[in-house]
């Protein structure tokens, strides 16, 4: 509970605490103070009671002085009315009048006096209001230690009385389970790893870390006590990626949180679901970020922030995106989730229940604010330079980021911070005698850089990116204390904590479990590489990385395409006795050609083992081909054709879905072409139950406006009879849309063809099953839509081709008078923001830009005799 003005008590709110005091400020005769209940539980809660201490300091000159207290509505939002015409009722609980100073110790009885509204459902507040009033000249009167008690009640169970900390569930026999994840940690910020980082190859560039002092001990025990992998990398180099991997055990090509604005889907198969499921208390504290996302599935506790959070003054939220708390100006965030997390551990620990136990840290990510009792260190120490502080990367060769040894002094006392939490979570393990039987596990969710290649993030191919520090802990489960080498990735940390628990690996998750390395076994099929990529994020889409696909292998070949430019690819020897620092491209160099054209055909081989790009299912008809790819969601593909397998031409670029898409593949040459106008009955399908078509606009909005939820863009067009001997070789849709705010892609659907203009209703986010609706391509607006209007035009694989194609061959005496219905949608649920994209409608005054339908024409066989086509990464370069 907490107060909150209505309008603001001209006094104290003490911090929110239940001590309230109000104090007539000389010219105020009454003062209102409103303040509720929230139900966090999943049972409705009866309120029995509310007890509090009233404090009458009545100024003798001027009392009496009036407190009363009232019910103001019934259980919903927190009632903050600025008259009392606004509230739904002010039912009188209690009043007192004091004419001398006194304390009374208040218990009242709800349920007499407000009936059956004092049952307040999940999620939902009761409101309430003291007021005071009395003659102006100083009185005042103080309320302390306000708290309520009731009962909880089973809805589904024609609420009886319920125990909500009871657990139905079987207890499982696995151990407990804690993953701590710091955001942004390089693989080297420890002291252990300061300590043996030249047997390497490398300079400690942070000795400060270790000496004289160990600054990282905790962490260090990690490693020293537990299993330290010593090449552990990430297959995505962003923080939402990483951490959406590590749930799923997916690359994110799969998973398709390829950026940091996407929200984690609520129905995945994650590790945290299948221990829910078997049993395990799951509680998550600290740093998600998965966009803005508030709930946390998967979990039944959470005291969690949205996004980046503060490292001050942060909100705190409950596993269903309830606001549970602000944290104080002086209470560094990563404490706060820490003593979160310990008062988790020690509640299932007494209930006898193994727990999963997720801390994310917001340390070390920007803006590296360390608590005020790491604020002194290192104030005169620097970084030692390292071969590649002047070796820019191909893509970016004016960078210069990463070099300010004052952030980096941040950097590492906030590192140093977390550290300290660490060491916190290890002993309180040790205090309640669990530690044995607790496995411990400590991974970054990328790297980062700091002057290395002049970059100063993370997201690029470099190994300061790539790699991460990776330790686990777990007395009753390991050999001994061990240091490994085999490739471990944030991919395998899924499987690896289900085969902890005992629980069995989905064939879903893609990566492979590590107890085998911890027992000082390594299986002889263990991967010997492992792919990585980037794509640009639309939240930054400035920043310096650009995307790629790369290879990595355990012998320190590395292999990077670059998706814009083929000219920047490279090839490293990163090994210990090689080129560590990445500084020598060996990419073009002829003795090298034949490690080239290995990494080459294994990139391939794991591209489309992993899913990342395959196809299959390919069509040959005389008007044209159609081909099944799948494409990693978010990443850009080409389209080639080529008549002799050695001249090769691009036909289109499209974006990858995660998903088969079939596309058309155009035969090259056409000898006439028509546009079809946009038929002006085309119209908006608004969110609601039931959908609903709204025309008549001039542009038609594809996302939403603050007062109402998505909607979809549906345009129509007559489709024309062909000429004779004449067959369809390519069809286009034109628009010209404007981009305002939107950061997610909208895709192109059919929803059929029919005799009339009547509205289909087929709303994306409640999609009815029919097959009719198919997706013609992803993406044909993206972050790079221009936010001050362009003209868009279907991509040539797109699926509008075969579509018709299809269309006019089942249909050879079409006389005409039959409409296509094309739907833009949105590929998220945009909710309430104001985030949308608009495309001139039919009715538009500007004819130039309204809604057009290019089709190209050929006569009927004249296909060449033979055509290939091949798909590769990237948009640009041979």
């Amino acid at each position: 509970i907490g107060p909150f003005g209505n309008p603001p008590p001209n006094g104290e709110a003490n911090g929110g605490t239940s001590s309230w005091k109000f104090v007539d400020s000389g010219n105020v005769n009454q003062l209102k103070g409103d303040f509720s209940i929230t139900n966090h539980s999943d049972y409705h809660f009866e309120l029995g009671a509310i007890h509090f201490d009233a404090r009458g300091l009545a100024n003798p000159t001027t009392s009496p002085n009036t407190l009363e207290l009232r019910y103001l509505a019934t259980p919903g939002e927190l009632i903050n009315a600025t008259s009392d015409s606004e509230v739904a009722d002010l039912t009188l609980l209690y009043t007192n009048t004091w004419t001398a100073r006194g304390v009374e110790n208040i218990s009242l009885v709800l349920e007499p006096i407000i009936g059956s509204v004092s049952r307040i459902p999940p999620g939902k507040k009761a409101s309430f209001r003291f007021v005071w009033s009395g003659n102006t000249g100083g009185g005042n009167v103080q309320i302390d230690n306000v708290a309520f008690s009731g009962v909880f009640k089973d809805q589904n169970n024609g609420f009886v009385s319920i125990d909500p900390t009871d657990d139905p569930r079987p207890i499982p026999e696995g151990p407990n389970i804690i993953v701590m994840i710091p955001d942004d940690q390089r693989w080297d910020a420890t002291s252990f790893m300061q300590d043996s980082i030249e047997s390497r190859g490398r300079v400690a560039r942070f000795p400060w870390l270790s000496n004289p002092v160990k600054q990282t001990p905790n962490m260090d025990r990690l490693s020293s006590e537990g299993i330290h992998f010593n090449n552990a990398f990430v297959v995505y180099s962003i923080c939402s990626p990483s951490r959406a991997t590590m749930l799923t055990g997916q690359y994110p090509h799969l998973h398709r949180v390829t950026d940091n604005h996407t929200h984690f889907p609520a129905t995945a198969t994650t590790y945290a679901t299948l221990l829910q499921e078997t049993g395990y208390a799951t509680g998550y504290f600290g740093k998600w970020h998965m966009g803005t996302q508030k709930n946390r599935p998967g979990f039944d506790t959470a005291v969690s922030f949205e996004g980046q959070g503060t490292y001050f003054n942060t909100e705190f939220f409950d596993e269903s995106g309830r606001s549970l708390f602000t944290s104080s100006e002086s209470d560094w965030v990563d404490d706060v989730s820490t003593e979160q997390a310990k008062k988790f551990i020690t509640a299932q620990h007494a209930a006898g229940r193994p727990s999963l136990t997720v801390l994310g840290f917001k340390t070390p990510h920007q803006p590296w604010t360390p608590p005020a009792r790491n604020r002194g260190l290192f104030s005169s120490d620097t970084a030692v330079a390292v071969p590649n502080l002047s070796v820019p990367p191909p893509f970016a060769p004016r960078a210069n980021g990463g070099s300010s040894q004052s952030q980096l002094r941040d950097y590492m006392r906030t590192v140093v911070g977390i550290d300290q939490n660490v060491g916190d979570i290890l002993a309180h393990l040790d205090d309640l005698q669990i530690a044995d039987n607790t496995a411990v596990i400590f991974i970054s969710d990328n790297g980062f850089f700091r002057g290395e290649h002049r970059l100063g993030d993370k997201r690029s191919a470099y190994e300061e990116s790539l790699r991460i520090p990776l330790m686990i802990r777990y007395p009753a489960g390991q050999s001994k204390p061990l240091a490994v080498d085999p490739i471990a990735l944030n991919v395998d940390v899924a499987p690896t904590i289900l085969e902890l628990a005992g629980v069995p690996v989905p064939e879903s998750m893609q990566g492979r479990s590590l107890v085998p390395l911890m027992t000082g076994s390594t299986p002889s099929d263990w991967r010997e590489s492992f792919i990585f990529s980037y794509n640009i994020d639309p939240e930054f889409p400035a920043a310096a990385v650009v995307p790629h696909l790369g290879l990595r292998r355990a012998d320190g070949l590395k292999l990077v395409n670059y998706s814009d430019d083929s000219s920047w690819n490279e090839l490293y020897d990163a090994s210990r006795d090689g080129d560590p620092y990445e500084i020598n491209n060996l990419y073009s160099l002829p003795e090298r050609a034949d490690d080239l054209a290995a990494m080459k055909r294994e990139l391939v081989q794991t591209t489309e083992r992993l899913g990342f790009m395959k196809a299959s299912g390919f069509s040959m008809k005389p008007q044209g081909a159609s081909w099944s790819v799948q494409g990693a969601d978010a990443s850009l593909f080409k389209i080639e054709t080529s008549s002799d397998l050695i001249d090769w031409k691009v036909v289109g670029t499209f974006e990858g879905g995660g998903t088969p898409t079939r596309l058309s593949l155009p035969i090259p040459g056409f000898s006439s072409s028509e546009v079809i106008e946009g038929n002006a009955s085309d119209y908006v399908l608004a969110e609601g139950s039931p959908v609903t078509a709204i025309r008549g606009f001039e542009t038609l909005r594809v996302g939403s406006i603050p007062s109402a939820g998505g909607r979809d863009a549906v345009l129509i067009f007559e489709l024309p009879v062909l000429g004779n001997g004449m067959e369809i070789a390519l069809a286009e849709l034109e628009l010209h849309v404007v981009r305002t705010f939107a950061q997610w892609d909208a895709d192109l659907w059919v929803l059929g063809i029919k005799d009339d203009t009547t509205p289909i209703l087929e709303y994306s986010e409640t999609p009815t099953g029919n097959p009719a609706v198919l997706k013609l391509e992803d993406a044909i607006f993206d972050y790079s839509t221009s936010n001050s209007g362009e003209t868009v035009t279907s991509n040539p694989l797109s699926g509008i081709t075969q579509y018709l194609q299809n269309f006019y061959e089942e249909n050879s005496s079409y006389a005409g008078g039959k409409y296509l219905f094309l739907r833009v949608n949105s590929t998220a649920d945009i909710g309430v923001n104001d985030q949308r994209y608009a495309i001139t409608a039919a009715e538009n005054p500007n004819i130039e830009n309204r809604p057009k339908l290019n089709l190209f024409y050929r006569p009927l066989g004249s296909s060449p005799r033979k055509q290939s086509f091949r798909v590769r990464y990237g948009r640009i370069g041979p």
